[in-house]
């Protein structure tokens, strides 16, 4: 997560501000604030935003099949891997694991 402080001293151009720099972010959060001075003077308006960067995911799938003794611990050492679900197959009593993860050029971790 990352954060930045913008202030304005008019709202209308703090959201401008605000709306130009999350186009092409991820907001978690905005805090909102006016900004008072020591003498209790108002008039400056700050927004904190927390934020990550977007990033362009594209998801694969790999199977494991457990039961045959595959093994899908060593690929995700080196994956960048958004989920992982096992599922029993009943007709053939089979565990396969599925590892959902980002393919892109980044994946490997090494």
């Amino acid at each position: 997560m990352k954060v930045k402080l913008l202030w304005a001293h008019f709202l209308p151009d703090l959201d401008k501000k605000i709306n130009e720099f999350i186009q092409d972010k991820r907001i978690i959060d905005i805090k909102f604030t006016e900004v008072v001075s020591d003498d209790y003077v108002t008039g400056d308006w700050s927004a904190l935003v927390m934020y990550e960067e977007k990033r362009n995911r594209h998801l694969q799938q790999k199977k494991f099949n457990l039961s045959e003794g595959e093994d899908p611990n060593e690929f995700m050492k080196n994956h960048d891997v958004v989920n992982v679900s096992t599922l029993r197959d009943e007709g053939w009593d089979e565990l396969i694991t599925v590892v959902t993860y980002e393919d892109g050029e980044n994946n490997d971790k090494n």
